[in-house]
């Protein structure tokens, strides 16, 4: 049979676009291969379920692949990108019939539902179950009869769709009309997959009710072939049996996973490893741990060297496996135990690091993040710990290994070394004070160590503003704070009744020194009067704080309701006792006090005016006992009477 060669060629063309259409979707469900990160072993109870043995942590290998199924759906092709050479026409198939030569014309037939086509001029032809190779000969020796000089050639536009059952542990069992192009394997897509009790590696093709061959999606898994996947046929059935055994990998391997086995009982520990994408780089091979499950339920376990299975693959450590087993490889990092050096002192991040093979001085202060400003160059001190040796001390010139490494003194360190780097003696940088509140210029203020004082800090930041609370500023010095008392905060959750003497009397102690941190300075005697006797020197640290007066006047003591009266311009003291419900009974009106905003204490009759923050105290009058009082006039009286009558009776005499 002869083609025309331009034709011959876009014939090609469109096969080659269509294989590539084919492998790029099958890529596009290729499933994401399990994560290599470790997962613990978990055991699980004994059970006749292959997968209730083995750990819920690692995934089953394979079945990920039909999570995507809906969308492959979409993209199953409607003809043949990969068209087999045996495949015979039937009922359902178009067929697109191409003339060319002395005459062209072209010819769309169906097969009918009796396997028959119409070609006008020609007549019926019956084709049902050639192939396109004999369609194609017997088209040409029919046409021969009615035409001269041409050549034929015979394409298949369009596949016939059959019905197939897909049945056994299959997310959607039932019977699916799919292409003829299509093969078992999309036939299980289309089904949704094997559940998670559903074999991959031993779906059944039945033909005529005959078995016609057994299909291991692992083929297509690995490599993305998949030897014996059939193309569908009508009424074929695809089953989908139970899985006969699964063992699990974990550890150093690059695919950890769950794995079913053959049906045929014959995978060894190397057929697992290569399912497992191999080992990591860290694999220890020397103990490759196998935990077999038992009858009774339990395990054993026992360890094989893969060196030999490396040099024999048929020696007897290439153990058979069975179902349940639990394969892990261990790491060679967890073989060695970890060895460490420390480096203390004048390094940006001191602390301990890993000892690594030809750690030298120089290199674990670079680790360490180099050295800072302060560090002492001239000498450094290495510390050699040896548990059943005194410590020894080598005194080391950092200066001269700063400026050669190779010097002699930057020595290679051992396990448990100490590297010490000391700070330049005095040396004294950034002391700072920190000044918050109502001040003009608060923030960060740098300080001269035993010589800076709080008023030269005060003078720098402005003063004080309008709207400070001079009496309440405070300086705070962290140095002097003491630390977390765990019985003290015990004490503070109990009753009175509940602690003994003693335990009360230490509560009210910690309570009394909790403002132990809290420089005692009057700030107003110090920034307004100018007396220096309360001035102190600045440590590093150290807080200043200047809080903001309330918009209040306090009204505290022997009034109807204490507290904190808005304030209001202009106002006296009359009107802000008046707010707080009155003098009482017993107030001493007359002794009333005010304690300014500033800190200073005056008389009432001496506040020219109110501002917010000042306090008003009106004290209580001293008590008087009537009673006491009068016995004592009784008496003074009943002495006088007493007087009276002894001089009265002298003077008679």
């Amino acid at each position: 049979m002869k083609i025309y060669p331009a034709l011959k060629i876009a014939c090609c063309t469109l096969v080659l676009i269509l294989s590539i259409f084919h492998r790029a979707t099958c890529q596009s469900i290729t499933p994401t291969l399990p994560s290599t990160t470790p997962v613990p072993n978990q055991e699980a109870p004994a059970s006749s379920n292959p997968t209730s043995t083995q750990s819920s942590e690692l995934p089953l290998f394979g079945h990920n692949l039909f999570a995507a199924s809906e969308e492959f759906l979409s993209q199953l092709p409607a003809a043949g990108a990969m068209f087999p050479v045996t495949y015979r026409v039937g009922a359902g198939d178009r067929l697109g019939i191409y003339l060319m030569g002395k005459i062209q014309q072209n010819f769309d037939v169906v097969i009918n539902v009796e396997g028959k086509i119409f070609i006008p001029n020609v007549g019926v032809l019956y084709v049902a179950n050639l192939t396109i190779d004999e369609c194609s000969t017997l088209l040409e020796n029919r046409l021969a009869k009615y035409y001269d000089n041409f050549s034929i050639s015979l394409m298949l536009i369009e596949p016939k769709r059959v019905p197939v059952m897909v049945v056994g542990d299959v997310l959607r069992p039932g019977k699916y009309f799919l292409s003829s192009l299509n093969t078992v394997f999309d036939a299980v897509i289309m089904a949704g997959g094997p559940t998670d009790l559903g074999s991959l590696r031993n779906i059944q093709i039945y033909r005529q009710n005959k078995l016609l061959t057994t299909v291991d999606l692992y083929g297509f898994l690995m490599t993305g072939n998949c030897q014996n996947d059939a193309f569908l046929q009508q009424n074929d059935r695809i089953v989908i049996p139970l899985m006969d055994a699964v063992v699990s990998i974990s550890g150093e391997v690059k695919r950890q996973a769950r794995f079913e086995l053959k049906h045929d009982g014959n995978e060894r520990l190397s057929d697992l490893l290569y399912l497992a994408g191999g080992f990591t780089e860290l694999a220890y091979l020397e103990k490759i741990e196998i935990s077999r499950l038992l009858a009774n339920g339990e395990r054993s376990v026992h360890y094989v060297d893969y060196r030999e299975i490396l040099t024999n693959d048929s020696c007897a450590a290439n153990v058979a496996l069975k179902h349940g087993d639990k394969i892990n490889v261990y790491s060679i990092i967890e073989q060695n135990y970890p060895k460490y050096v420390y480096i203390h002192g004048e390094v940006k991040k001191p602390g301990k690091y890993v000892l690594e093979q030809n750690l030298r001085v120089l290199d674990l202060v670079v680790k360490a993040g180099n050295l800072t400003r302060s560090a002492y160059l001239l000498e450094c001190e290495v510390a050699k710990i040896d548990p059943k040796m005194p410590t020894r001390f080598k005194k080391i010139n950092l200066q001269h290994i700063l400026i050669d490494p190779n010097y002699k003194s930057n020595i290679l360190l051992e396990e448990d070394d100490r590297l010490f780097i000391r700070q330049i003696p005095e040396w004294e940088v950034g002391l700072t004070v920190e000044l918050k509140g109502e001040v003009h210029f608060p923030g960060i203020y740098a300080i001269t160590k035993d010589s800076t004082t709080l008023s030269q800090i005060m003078e720098k930041a402005g003063g004080f503003t309008k709207e400070a609370m001079i009496r309440e500023a405070s300086l705070i010095r962290s140095s002097a704070k003491i630390t977390i008392d765990r019985e003290y905060e015990r004490l503070k959750q109990l009753s009175r009744d509940q602690m003994s003497e003693s335990e009360y009397q230490y509560l009210v102690m910690k309570q009394n020194s909790q403002d132990v941190g809290r420089i005692a300075v009057d700030f107003h005697k110090l920034c307004v009067k100018n007396d220096l006797n309360e001035d102190v020197i600045l440590e590093d640290g150290d807080v200043i704080n200047v809080p903001k007066a309330p918009k209040v006047v306090y009204v505290t003591g022997r009034v109807g309701r204490p507290g904190g009266v808005l304030y209001s311009k202009g106002e006296g003291i009359k009107y802000y006792l008046n707010w707080a419900g009155g003098p009482t009974w017993d107030a001493k009106v007359r002794g009333t006090k005010v304690t300014k905003v500033t800190g200073e204490i005056l008389d009432d009759e001496d506040v020219k005016k109110l501002e917010p923050g000042d306090i008003i105290w009106v004290p209580r009058k001293p008590d008087r006992d009537v009673w006491e009082i009068f016995r004592q006039i009784m008496t003074i009286v009943a002495q006088l009477a007493t007087a009276y009558i002894v001089i009265d009776n002298a003077v008679k005499r």
